[in-house]
């Protein structure tokens, strides 16, 4: 049974494990911080449930056979999740209108039939100038900027085009089928992920600050790409040197309970389009999204990314105030705030900008030394199904080139 070392246990260190250690290798997981997960948590309290950062997972044939391989059950979303909403004025579910949308219709509908070549993006083209090119400023403004901003935490004239759009345009693309979670939140799949590689013989060492320089066999880096940079300072200073131009942006998430549930706008979430005096990335509403989390109603409210990094330190106080005065011009409301949850990740993701497209670009031209693998949210996309589908990917390579 061939040892393999893996570093960092957020959802890509987790199960890039457990897929090594059904292959039948012998797993070491080496972890930092004294927790598993990462950004992956739930915390409980009197008031009800508030999770650390994503609140759910894309539902796709991989996640569903996780599911399964750890035993967990599969808690689905409600029925009023279905609809989701974009502040113009006030949350709309359609926010174009319908001037707007047969704008968009004529212009795009031509080349998915018969061009559909002709949408994708060009290299070193951002997010916001492909939109405006091939859907229109109204489209990009009020549909694709918030739906991308939901998804990575910055803004579209921050992100780059061909790593959020190109892969829409592969063959092999998982098919997704809504999103799923688990019944008391997602750190049960942190936990069921733990419970079953510790069947599987894994040793899992927390608090650990390993020297990657005096591990022998290979190692996969499943961290983020600036601890990376940090740990291959002396294993492999080049590509170290490369992983720290890697830029990263904060997330905040933080959820409030309030006294008075807001009804009028029953749906996933609403996202807050750029250009509108308002900061807040987006708007979820966890009672509305899955059944039991609404002991006390609640919103989670998204914000941070590479413009936004002064409310990283903002008080609790100050923060929640900002908060009551943004939530007053979407939703008109102010009800008295009971409790909140906080979680500040000051510079944890990565930014996927036009600099980790040329980074990307490199790290292909000029792979990582045979023995070493990396893995994590700045290689494959961001959602944890991205990371879900290269653990896979990257476990058959392991398995290829060093056996089991």
């Amino acid at each position: 049974m061939k040892k393999i070392t893996v570093i960092g246990a957020g959802f890509a260190g987790l199960t890039i494990a457990l897929k090594l250690a059904q292959k039948g290798f012998k797993v070491h997981l080496h972890e930092k911080s004294p927790r598993l997960g990462g950004l992956l948590g739930t915390e409980h309290g009197e008031y009800g449930m508030a999770e650390r950062a994503a609140n759910s997972m894309i539902l796709t044939d991989r996640s569903e056979k996780l599911f399964k391989e750890i035993g967990l059950d599969l808690a689905f979303p409600l029925e009023s999740s279905k609809k989701r909403f974009i502040f113009r004025g006030f949350p709309k579910a359609m926010p174009l209108n319908p001037f707007e949308i047969l704008k968009v219709a004529f212009t795009v509908i031509p080349r998915v039939l018969f061009a559909k070549a002709t949408l994708k993006p060009q290299a070193g083209e951002t997010l916001k100038d492909w939109g405006l090119r091939r859907l229109g400023k109204a489209a990009t403004t009020y549909l694709l900027g918030p739906a991308m901003q939901g998804i990575y935490a910055n803004e579209a004239q921050d992100l780059s085009a061909s790593l959020i759009i190109s892969p829409l345009f592969k063959k092999d693309r998982e098919k997704f089928r809504g999103t799923i979670s688990g019944p008391q939140g997602m750190q049960d799949i942190v936990d069921y992920l733990h419970a079953t590689l510790q069947q599987l013989d894994v040793e899992i060492y927390l608090e650990s600050d390993l020297d990657v320089s005096t591990v022998e066999g290979p190692v996969v880096i499943a961290t983020s790409a600036s601890a990376a940079a940090n740990i291959l300072k002396t294993r492999a200073p080049e590509l170290s040197a490369l992983l720290t131009r890697v830029n990263m942006s904060s997330l905040i998430s933080a959820t409030v309970f309030f006294d008075k549930a807001q009804t009028k706008f029953k749906g996933f979430g609403c996202l807050i389009p750029r250009g509108l005096k308002l900061r807040t990335f987006g708007v979820l509403m966890p009672p509305y999204i899955f059944a039991g989390r609404n002991k006390t109603y609640n919103e989670t409210w998204i914000m941070g990314g590479k413009n936004n990094q002064d409310l990283l330190n903002y008080s609790d106080k100050d923060l929640l105030d900002f908060i009551s005065k943004e939530r007053k011009t979407i939703f008109k409301r102010q009800d008295t705030i009971l409790d909140a949850k906080i979680f500040r990740w000051d510079r944890a993701l990565p930014l996927y900008d036009l600099e980790l497209e040329k980074i990307q670009a490199e790290l292909s031209e000029k792979p990582a030394p045979t023995d070493i693998f990396l893995h994590g949210n700045y290689l494959s996309g961001i959602g944890l199904s991205k990371i879900l589908e290269r653990s896979e990917r990257l476990c058959e390579q392991i398995a290829s080139q060093h056996g089991s």
